[in-house]
């Protein structure tokens, strides 16, 4: 049995994108060349790998073996094949990034991003989203990502992914809220925070603030514990923690974005973002 790289990319593609219309266009291929693809795939598995779904194709068991497989072989084929393919960027980098968007992925991304370029020298800074903002109109990063409310997007932000914010407490420990809200924060630049003292102007109630902590981990466990009610985005609940619903405001959509100084060599930045984009959008 041999498995090639374009039929296991086809496959990839049309299960991240949901069709083969928006494969072939991806891959800049004919709608019948991925489906001949798919089908030389499955005859040479011998077994069913995609069903036809209400919103797209999703896999069958055996087909999400085999795309754990497929996504580390074209990985390790990309990178094997842009070894030898010599590199001409060359330049530095300075990145900064969100505790949340500095995640394994986004470790791997940057990872391969300076093994294909060995010439490119990358610096990454955490900081929370106002601190990093600051940081790009002060010019001393050349890249961030972070989060923003939706409707602050600027034309030339790259979009990676939107979420929703709610309120939570600890399960165990619920609060009968006042005016006087226990809050558990990060710190005094904390995005949360402050979208959540914005959102209480207009009812009268505002923070108390009962622990401030630089990690995630530390506010998830002050808020479970019982010290306060905190904000996080809905992807983050876990056990212990609860939604507070129709007692506090609801917060507009926010955006995880890459936005850049304009500072970095066109070609540089062009590579970079679309290393990150073809990596990370819509993954949350």
């Amino acid at each position: 049995m041999r498995l090639d790289i374009d039929s296991l990319r086809a496959f990839k593609t049309v299960l991240e994108l949901g069709g083969v219309t928006r494969a072939a266009h991806k891959l800049n291929l004919t709608q019948s060349a991925i489906s001949h693809k798919l089908t030389r795939l499955e005859e040479r598995i011998g077994r069913p790998i995609l069903l036809k779904g209400g919103s797209g194709f999703v896999p069958t068991s055996d087909g999400r073996s085999l795309l754990s497989y497929a996504e580390r072989l074209i990985a390790l084929h990309d990178e094997a094949a842009a070894h030898f393919r010599s590199s001409e960027l060359a330049g530095e980098v300075r990145l900064g990034t969100t505790e949340d968007a500095a995640c394994e992925w986004m470790a791997a991304v940057l990872g391969r991003f300076r093994r294909l370029h060995p010439r490119v020298s990358l610096s990454i800074r955490v900081a929370q989203s106002l601190v990093l903002e600051q940081w790009l109109r002060a010019g001393d990063l050349d890249l961030a990502m972070m989060q923003i409310f939706a409707h602050e997007k600027e034309p030339h932000d790259l979009e990676l992914w939107r979420e929703d914010l709610i309120w939570v407490q600890s399960i165990d420990h619920p609060f009968t809220l006042d005016d006087s809200i226990p809050f558990v924060s990060f710190d005094q630049n904390c995005f949360y925070r402050r979208a959540a003292q914005d959102a209480l102007v207009a009812t009268g109630r505002h923070l108390n603030i009962v622990l401030e902590c630089p990690s995630c981990d530390g506010v998830t466990a002050g808020v479970r514990h019982g010290l306060g009610v905190g904000v996080i985005s809905r992807r983050q609940l876990r056990p212990g923690l609860m939604e507070i619903e129709g007692d506090l405001p609801v917060f507009p959509q926010i955006c995880h974005i890459a936005r850049s100084s304009n500072a970095l060599p066109a070609d540089l930045e062009k590579t970079l973002m679309e290393a990150v984009s073809q990596e990370m959008i819509g993954d949350r």
